[in-house]
């Protein structure tokens, strides 16, 4: 049987002055200790605490927080010392899943990413919470990070514009999960003001010191591996333990092309859309000899693909 949210069926289309109200944030800011105090009771490991700054206790800040598993939501939330309105893009979860009413309760910010207007309308709100006196939690990375090689993903300007727009300072956080210890690892750093600067220059800078810290916790709370322990096709294993990750929850439905939203600098030219437009060639005897090979890794790549492996291999609990 579906479950549906019935009461949280709103929030996907509150607009700015509705989504919350000036009692409502005055309410979240009292209860949230014990808020937190549920959320770590209800998470499935220890949280630990690496590091956390001396922040001021009257002014709001912009949290920015790494994404890369299943229980990193909590973990931040109950993690930081105040209330932050926590900015959520995953609609399905919103619609059914009933812990995401411990998100409204918090303190919560719907957007949907696949609409530039529900984008825009999310830092809208942002800006509105921030400018109340409550903080703010996202994950500008969009998406978990589905890579194999990436400390942080490439991020979203949003932490930047709300810096820009309201003078507000960046914390940057990251998350660890160390399974063989049963314990999620937190460290937050100092806060940065980059509202100052070049965009480029800021998001570099905030993606920086969250790739440090995520860094320093890999190194220090990670099982060191041995390359004969990988599975022969590792890079599909890699796949598979994605998809494991993301199957911690209940899907209702194909939700990946919002769920792997990711940031795409509209500057680059990446390597997987110049492999794409070999989609297009027609061998022919005149071209077998040169475009053979290529079309031929094309192939190859495809099989990693992860957005086409995740839809071909996640479970559909619909009706369970």
């Amino acid at each position: 049987m579906i479950v549906k949210n019935i009461l949280l069926g709103r929030v996907k289309f509150s607009n700015v002055d509705t989504f919350t109200t000036k009692t409502g944030l005055k309410l979240r800011r009292y209860i949230n200790p014990g808020v937190r105090l549920v959320l770590k009771m209800a998470a499935k490991n220890k949280l630990v605490i690496d590091s956390y700054p001396n922040l001021n206790p009257d002014e709001p800040y912009i949290f920015a927080t790494t994404h890369y598993f299943d229980e990193d939501i909590i973990s931040s939330l109950a993690s930081i010392d105040r209330n932050a309105y926590i900015l959520l893009g995953t609609t399905d979860q919103i619609e059914h899943n009933p812990q995401s009413y411990f998100a409204w309760i918090n303190g919560m910010i719907y957007v949907n990413r696949l609409d530039p207007q529900s984008r825009k309308d999310s830092i809208l709100k942002q800006i509105r919470v921030l400018e109340s006196g409550t903080s703010v939690l996202m994950f500008p990375e969009g998406g978990l990070n589905n890579t194999e090689n990436l400390l942080v993903q490439p991020l979203f300007a949003g932490p930047y514009i709300l810096a820009k727009e309201t003078g507000k300072k960046v914390v940057p956080m990251a998350t660890f999960y160390a399974p063989e210890l049963k314990e999620v690892h937190i460290m937050v750093g100092e806060p940065l003001d980059i509202g100052s600067l070049e965009k480029d220059e800021a998001l570099s800078l905030l993606r920086d010191q969250m790739a440090t810290m995520q860094y320093t916790m890999i190194e220090k709370y990670s099982t060191p591996l041995m390359r004969d322990s990988l599975a022969s096709d590792y890079h599909t294993q890699f796949m598979q333990d994605r998809v494991d990750e993301y199957l911690q929850v209940k899907w209702t439905r194909d939700v990946w092309d919002e769920e792997l939203s990711t940031y795409r600098d509209k500057r680059i030219t990446y390597a997987d859309d110049v492999r794409k437009s070999f989609d297009k060639v027609v061998l022919t005897k005149d071209n077998i000899g040169i475009m053979y090979p290529i079309v031929r890794r094309r192939i190859e790549d495809e099989k990693y693909n992860f957005k086409k492996y995740i839809k071909t291999h996640w479970q559909n609990n619909k009706g369970k």
